[in-house]
């Protein structure tokens, strides 16, 4: 898709006639008592809608009806008899934040939005206040239906409304028209107003926060989008769309995703809410403010994918210690480097069997559809396509080797120095960064000063990355004994097991603002050093020492 993006001769910022009530920021304009009892009202309608959704699927099941119709007929009946009830929470649309509704929230059934107010479509894929001219955009839905584009990096590209041969039952293909939705996205581009963007994901691919769930599906809450621009173009069916570009807003909410422990108390102390993650209202750590102060713009200099900014929450903090960012490991001591045997898929690797890069493997896949590790891995070891092999550059066994996939920054904790966060919505098993450094042998550690800092063990007792004096962003992800990142060992360059390359991944679905984290006391190298820290993760699991 061409994304090239230009005005169609749009006019200037204009007043549409609509009271804007403020973007209904949770986190910074309500109270902490009204946000709680806001917040006590969405868990109650949605663990209404639940158990009347389980009632109605149970009856319309004894009906004749097969499992599909009886629940896409039973989540409908539940949602209009609670409206004719008056159960349904957030009854005025409204543009910016829902009350009672936090960045990063999951739901499990579509229904569920209209039920708490955070769009009010069962179907249509853009919702919006006014008419005509007076119209703006307050949500839309990301879905696969339509051609949407989505970049890591905060930005969006999303189709516009109507006539879409992939939707069932939907109508032969014509242009698009400017109205209704698609108008209302024009104007709030014009009149820059935000509109709340809600993602729909696999639903099975969840970490370690949310429960398992038999649907295949479920919908996260984004975040503030503004629109940037629009374009009309010829789509894959010949006719005219028009496609927006949306750009996600800067400001992130100040709470963030406790630990699983502690959602799950919080979750039975209102009803078993399997997919809505119930967030309490703590000065958490690691999560980005309005108040934060940008200390530097790019740490890295213009050598990552995005830029890297480095924040604090109060001025007059000093920048991160003097270090050189690289992108690549630099191999100090001499190692030899055995060239690993490529394989000679000139057309992809999709024969699995002849591939040997996937028969390292052990004739797995290590990677899914989506770019994310597949589920049910064994080795901790993934055998990547590398210069050796014939096959290009885009194939989807290279994914360690493509830089950074999501806006990280640097930030300021008050316990634990500097860390990562992520300024954007990590899917669970989704590549995040390697940590690199100097690469020296292990029996060098004991001269070097302060190593046990910033150093990974490559193989015990035989290599160690030493990010001190020259390292990238992996080396402020601090540690939790509870982490959402895990690290894999990526060979691609050679064939030495004793040289992996040290790549995080993402061991559940991250939000936007949440701080990263790995377990030190499994990637560390005890035999470095001789004592032990006390650990500040402030995880339920938190075994105390960090040790180093």
């Amino acid at each position: 898709m061409n994304l090239t993006l230009y005005h169609l001769g749009m006019e200037g910022s204009k007043s549409f006639g609509i009271k804007q009530e403020g973007y209904h920021n949770p986190s910074s304009i309500m109270k902490t008592e009204e946000f709680s009892l806001r917040r006590s009202k969405v868990k109650q309608a949605l663990m209404i809608f639940r158990n009347l959704f389980s009632k109605l699927f149970s009856e319309y099941k004894t009906d004749h009806y097969d499992n599909v119709k009886a629940k896409f007929k039973a989540l409908n009946d539940a949602a209009m008899l609670m409206q004719r009830k008056h159960q349904w929470v957030n009854c005025r649309k409204r543009v910016g934040h829902v009350p009672g509704i936090e960045v990063g929230d999951r739901f499990q059934y579509r229904n569920e939005l209209n039920v708490v107010g955070l769009h009010r479509q069962f179907v249509n894929g853009i919702d919006y206040v006014g008419k005509g001219k007076n119209s703006l955009a307050t949500s839309i839905v990301v879905t696969n239906r339509y051609d949407n584009a989505r970049n890591h990096g905060g930005s969006l590209v999303y189709s516009g409304h109507g006539w879409n041969p992939n939707v069932k039952g939907g109508s032969m293909p014509r242009d698009q028209k400017l109205a209704g939705g698609n108008l209302a996205l024009k104007n709030s581009m014009d009149a820059k107003s935000p509109v709340r963007v809600i993602l729909k994901v696999d639903g099975k691919s969840g970490g370690g926060i949310e429960k398992k769930t038999n649907d295949k599906f479920s919908y996260i809450y984004d975040g503030l989008y503004l629109v940037e621009k629009m374009i009309q173009e010829r789509g894959t069916h010949g006719k005219l769309v028009f496609k927006f570009l949306l750009n996600k807003l800067e400001e992130l909410p100040s709470t963030c995703v406790p630990p699983k422990d502690e959602v799950i108390k919080n979750v039975n102390k209102f009803g078993q809410l399997d997919i809505f993650t119930l967030r309490k209202r703590l000065k958490t750590k690691g999560c980005a403010t309005k108040n934060d102060v940008i200390i530097m713009n790019d740490i890295s200099n213009g050598q990552e994918k995005f830029p890297i900014r480095v924040v604090a929450s109060t001025d007059g903090i000093k920048r991160p210690p003097s270090f050189d960012y690289i992108v690549n490991n630099i191999y100090v001591d001499s190692f030899e480097k055995p060239m690993l045997c490529g394989c000679d898929c000139v057309n992809g690797c999709v024969d699995w069997e002849k591939c040997v890069c996937i028969v390292k493997n052990g004739g797995t896949i290590p990677y899914d559809s989506k770019k994310r590790l597949a589920s049910g891995l064994e080795s901790r070891v993934i055998y990547e396509c590398g210069s050796s092999c014939k096959c290009s550059s885009s194939c989807y066994n290279r994914l360690s080797q493509h830089g950074l996939q999501f806006q990280l920054e640097i930030f300021n904790s008050e316990s634990k120095g500097w860390g990562v966060r992520t300024r954007s919505f990590i899917p669970a098993g989704s590549f995040v960064c390697e940590y690199i450094g100097e690469v020296h042998h292990h029996r060098e550690a004991g001269s070097r000063q302060k190593v046990d800092s910033y150093v990974v063990t490559m193989v015990v007792e035989k290599c160690f990355i030493d990010a001190t004096r020259r390292g990238n962003i992996g080396r402020f992800i601090n540690h939790s004994c509870c982490p959402n990142l895990q690290v894999m060992e990526v060979m691609y360059d050679d064939n030495d097991k004793n040289l992996p390359h040290k790549i995080f991944f993402a061991l559940q679905d991250i939000p936007a603002g949440r701080e990263l984290s790995f377990d030190y006391n499994i990637c560390k190298p005890r035999v470095i050093g001789t004592g032990s820290n006390i650990c500040q993760c402030g995880s339920p699991k938190c075994v105390g020492r960090i040790y180093i």
